[in-house]
């Protein structure tokens, strides 16, 4: 703390009252790997060595957006074998990117598996499509049972 604190002052950012990992440091508003390494009397000169504090600076800060997004692929990958019907009207959802739209409209994919591998087709797409197909499949469905 003794050697941060005055740096994280500089910076306008809270003090810390005990040791704590640079890792956590990172994840504050405010706070660059470069502006740690130099409280902590690292002198990081060289281009190479401040490239990679920018590259592990920008991994920390962002490893929460990842694991998200990870996530999302992973529960997209589950889902692969959801069914598309051939004549699912992709130009009314209106969830999806423009795209998308075409693309999906164009190729006419029976999977979601294979939605994904059209180029253009985001995992937010995706996610969408199965939103979309589930709207449009209720009131299908209704329509038949009546």
């Amino acid at each position: 703390p003794e050697q941060l604190n005055p740096a994280l002052r500089e910076l306008g950012i809270d003090e810390i009252k005990k040791a704590a990992k640079a890792s956590s440091l990172l994840k504050r508003p405010g706070v660059s790997a470069e502006s740690l390494a130099m409280a902590g009397k690292a002198p990081f000169r060289r281009g190479l060595e401040m490239d990679a504090l920018a590259a592990v600076e920008m991994e920390i800060k962002y490893q929460g957006y990842v694991d998200m997004e990870e996530e999302r692929v992973k529960a997209l990958n589950k889902q692969g074998d959801f069914k598309l019907h051939s004549l699912l009207p992709y130009e009314e959802f209106g969830t999806l990117s423009i795209e998308a739209r075409e693309k999906l409209a164009r190729v006419r994919p029976s999977s979601l598996a294979q939605a994904g591998r059209i180029p253009g087709v985001s995992p937010a797409d995706l996610q969408n499509l199965i939103m979309e197909v589930r709207r449009y499949r209720t009131p299908q469905q209704s329509k038949a049972k009546g």
